[in-house]
């Protein structure tokens, strides 16, 4: 892969616009597939979920799984702060620990591992990216690595009474933190894919903390206006190139030290995506920079959700990776009908995409153990008179 890192110009161009691999002709996760085309999975979380830290929750899961014919599991690597897995020392600048929740360090490992030997495909979802809670022990005396909005505040409300502050992908030191996280995680994880969703990015209104100003001003467009609003285009996708770097130094990361271990994303639709969170994933998807991509459809209406799997960014990136439609399943606190989850599946299977991944185990529950209808009986046929 040939990309040059480490100057103004490296981190203003975006790799979108100068694609670094041509993508393969399949992704090992496509490689790996046995069985019918139609694929479900399913994400764990460890959020209003037991699954992570007992045992015999997760055992019960992986036997559920393999019985209902559930093909992959992302399984939460990387949240809340914490790691999921012992990470090496030299791997770990940021000095992430493990979950004190889990009851074994090793209890995710050997969780993929009991996933793998069923046949399931396995993927290590790093869910914070760029997030970070806001009291996190390891960012005490480092608040120069953080993203800052117009008004020089830090923090971001990802719910009442829930915090985050971000990361900053302009500096080299946190992108140096968050690939050496990746290459760890796929070297040592038993893992089909690493995964990465819209935490990927960062809220459009952050951005105006020095070091991305100094950067942006040092741009033709930068000096014509220093100061730009949170949504001015040039601005907006100046910035998405950031997250775009990042990305680009993630992907070489793992081609060098675990190839064999595909690169997936988990996004928003266009351009919410872009618009919002700062991540361009169709530049992604042309640059070569992922081998999937799984688009986000949250809805709780079939004519919203048919909406956005008509949208032309679909099937023009379907055209170079394979997509796949992340469905909500409920949650804890809005829980869905198993009935509409079915109908949302039919209609994502109508419209002709095949891989389906459902948010979240415990919401998904109802669905996955519900009855099954008995077949039709056959008519047995009459006896001639």
């Amino acid at each position: 892969m040939a990309f040059v890192f480490g100057g103004t110009e490296a981190i203003v161009g975006s790799a979108a616009a100068q694609p670094i691999a041509s993508p393969p002709p399949q992704s090992p996760l496509e490689r790996r597939r046995e069985g019918p085309a139609d694929s479900l999975g399913v994400w764990l979380t460890t959020v209003d979920s037991a699954v992570m830290f007992d045992p015999e929750a997760a055992a019960r899961a992986v036997e559920l799984f393999a019985r209902q014919g559930v093909t992959r599991v992302a399984v939460p690597i990387y949240t809340g702060g914490y790691a999921y897995w012992p990470v090496t020392t030299t791997s770990n600048p940021l000095q992430l620990a493990v979950d004190p929740r889990l009851s074994d360090p090793l209890a995710p490992t050997q969780l993929l591992r009991d996933l793998r030997e069923k046949g399931i495909q396995t993927l290590g979802w790093m869910e914070f990216g760029l997030m970070a809670p806001v009291d996190a022990p390891w960012l005490v005396g480092r608040q120069g690595l953080l993203l800052q909005d117009l008004n020089g505040q830090v923090r971001w409300s990802e719910s009442p009474g829930l915090d985050r502050v971000w990361l900053n992908p302009a500096l080299p030191e946190v992108r140096r933190a968050l690939v050496a996280l990746a290459v760890d995680a796929c070297r040592r994880l038993p893992l089909d894919a690493l995964q990465f969703d819209d935490h990927l990015g960062y809220p459009a209104r952050f951005g105006y903390d020095p070091a991305t100003l100094a950067l942006w001003r040092a741009t033709p467009a930068g000096r014509l206006q220093p100061l730009p609003t949170a949504d001015d285009p040039t601005w907006l996708r100046w910035r998405a190139g950031l997250v775009t770097t990042l990305l680009a130094e993630i992907r070489q990361g793992m081609a060098k030290a675990c190839p064999g271990v595909a690169l997936s994303v988990s996004t928003n639709p266009m351009p919410f995506s872009l618009e919002a969170y700062l991540a361009d994933w169709p530049s992604w998807v042309s640059a070569g920079l992922v081998d999937e991509v799984v688009v986000q459809m949250y809805r709780r209406d079939l004519g919203a959700l048919q909406g956005e799997l008509e949208r032309p960014s679909l099937q023009q990136a379907a055209q170079r990776v394979p997509m796949r439609i992340g469905l909500l399943a409920g949650l804890k606190s809005a829980p869905k009908d198993p009935q509409l989850l079915q109908q949302e599946l039919e209609l994502v299977r109508q419209r002709g995409w095949t891989g389906v991944d459902l948010f979240f185990y415990e919401s998904a529950l109802p669905y996955l153990l519900r009855p099954t209808p008995a077949p039709t009986p056959r008519a047995e046929p009459r006896p001639s008179p």
